[in-house]
């Protein structure tokens, strides 16, 4: 088995392990990154006079299955190198997600983590999120909001902090008490990287200024991974798969063309099941622990 490349120093890697997250990262150059801009915007518009499911889901969770720009980043050598040295060398894409936060806008998430959600088995330390930043983010933009060492507290159980639409909109936390010196701020110019484990408590807040915030994030898993509560998908980018836990992706040939369509609906719909699977789980196990007092 080939050797992962390490771009990042033994310090820069005991640093994600000791605090669950890991920036700035070098990984696109201005120009790099303001064309990943412009390929962005116009991926919105297509996706908006589509309709249908390309209209509702353009952000999340198979954007790399009908864009080739998409597709670009998550085979960009800088990702691979930054995910094979933290994962190993065998690399699947799971997800890609847009993160756009408007001027003004009042929009906050709760503090909460990633991974109970997802549905993975095994996942310590065989997975990673790469925060890629397409325009500067800061606490003024709405950027996002690390707790420090706080994937070492594990799965946490979440829930709403209230029910109030309020409290709806800010999603589920998660059951972890943050201190505010804990708390680190996602500030990064554009084309710059921030990496964070599936476990670290996160959250973001409002924008108070005019400028867009644009990120682009990669989950990547090593193929021993397994999905829980039903089958999955994810595009083999680096090395080789010996598990077989993820049904194989295919690459985009062609921006929307009519096979990445059905591929991009084939595994997104799978995906929804599966995660749907995931919560009512959650939420049986919830209501047995009203029930038994717990």
């Amino acid at each position: 088995m080939a050797e992962s490349p390490c771009p990042l120093s033994p310090e820069q890697i005991g640093f994600f392990h000791r605090q669950g997250y890991l920036m700035p990262v070098d990984v696109l150059t201005p120009s790099q990154a303001a064309e990943a801009v412009t390929a962005y915007r116009t991926y919105r518009t297509v996706t908006d006079r589509a309709g249908g499911l390309l209209k509702r889901r353009w952000n999340y969770p198979k954007i790399h299955l009908v864009a080739r720009w998409a597709d670009g980043l998550v085979h960009h050598p800088g990702l691979l190198d930054l995910a094979s040295s933290l994962i190993g060398p065998d690399l699947l894409v799971w997800s890609t997600n847009l993160f756009v936060r408007e001027g003004h806008s009042g929009s906050r998430l709760a503090w909460h983590q990633d991974a109970p959600y997802f549905g993975w088995e095994g996942a310590e330390g065989n997975a990673v999120r790469v925060w890629l930043a397409l325009t500067r983010t800061s606490r003024d933009n709405g950027t996002m909001l690390y707790c420090r060492r706080s994937h070492k507290a594990g799965l946490l159980r979440h829930d709403f902090a209230d029910r109030t639409l309020a409290g709806l909109m800010r999603g589920e936390q998660a059951d972890y008490d943050v201190h505010e010196d804990d708390v680190v701020a996602v500030e990064i110019e554009a084309g710059q990287a921030s990496l964070h484990q599936p476990t670290t408590v996160h959250s973001s807040g409002p924008s108070t200024v005019a400028e867009e915030r644009i990120c682009f994030a990669v989950d990547y898993l090593a193929p021993s991974v397994r999905p829980v509560h039903g089958p999955d998908s994810a595009l083999l980018v680096r090395g080789e798969d010996r598990y077989r836990h993820f049904l194989p992706e295919r690459r985009p040939e062609a921006d929307f063309a009519p096979d990445a369509l059905r591929a991009f609906r084939e595994a997104v719909l799978m995906r929804d099941q599966r995660l749907a699977a995931v919560m009512r789980v959650i939420h049986d196990e919830r209501a047995a622990e009203r029930v038994s007092g717990g």
